[in-house]
Formats: C-alpha cells, sequence, structure tokens
C-alpha cells in the first residue's frame, strides 16, 4: 500500500457514515450466527484429555471454562468449569464444536466491531490528530 493511498479526500462525515455501514454490516452477520445454533458461552476452549483404565489409554473431550458455569452431573445446584463431551465424533462433541465455531466467529467480529468503533469516535471526537509529546522538551505543550 503506497501513502497515496493512505491519504483521503473525503469529509470526515462520509467516512464516518462508511465507518457506520460496515459495523452495522458486522453486527447483522453476528445475529445470522447467532440464528444457525446455540454458541458456546465465553471464554470456553474444547480440550482433549486421557484417561488410563485397564492398561489402555482412552481419548475424550471436554468444554472448559475459565469459571464454574456448567450444571453438575451429580448436583444441579453446584456448578463446574467442564461439560464433558465424550469420544470423537459424538452428538455432544460435534455440537460443542459448532458452538465454538459460532463463539469464535462473533468473537472476531465484535474485535472488529469495537475497532471500527474507536476510528468512528476518532472522526467525531478529533482523535485523528494530537500533538506528539516528545516534541516538546518538557514532555507537555504550552499553553
Amino acid at each position: 500500500m503506497s501513502i497515496q493511498n493512505l491519504k483521503t479526500s473525503q469529509s470526515a462525515s462520509w467516512r464516518a457514515k462508511q465507518l457506520k455501514t460496515v459495523i452495522n454490516q458486522l453486527k447483522r452477520k453476528i445475529k445470522k450466527i447467532e440464528k444457525e445454533g446455540e454458541v458456546a458461552p465465553p471464554n470456553c476452549h474444547l480440550i482433549r484429555y486421557q484417561v488410563t483404565q485397564n492398561q489402555k489409554i482412552y481419548w475424550y473431550y471436554k468444554l472448559q471454562s475459565s469459571s464454574p458455569i456448567f450444571e453438575r452431573a451429580t448436583s444441579s445446584q453446584k456448578k463446574t468449569k467442564y461439560l464433558y463431551l465424550g469420544k470423537a465424533g459424538s452428538e455432544a462433541h460435534v455440537e460443542a464444536v459448532q458452538q465454538m465455531t459460532r463463539r469464535n466467529l462473533i468473537d472476531e467480529l465484535e474485535t472488529m466491531i469495537n475497532s471500527l468503533t474507536e476510528a468512528y469516535l476518532d472522526i467525531y471526537l478529533g482523535g485523528e490528530t494530537e500533538a506528539d509529546p516528545s516534541y516538546f522538551p518538557s514532555g507537555k505543550k504550552n499553553d
């Protein structure tokens, strides 16, 4: 990308409108993803783990959260950080993969929305340019 491509002759209001359009498109994409099916809770990971029994190794899967959010199998009163999914390809495992895929897509779209929102605010709040404090000997602009 050349420096000429970085310069713009468009007005601030036109550029802000462009950003708002993209933000709204991304929000619609999130809604569409949410309609596809259940979304895994935030801060969860799909974990593969092994169990050794009778000198054999068995591989299983679980959904792990950063805090206890899943109901325990033994008590609905207490919560756990783990949701056991069984073996690879089980219905629960495949559903968890789909939920995690939706969660990851939504998280990335939300990151882009936040970035574009900051850019939008920069345009309207004058944050596109600011004085470089290293230019001033005292580190402060003289008023």
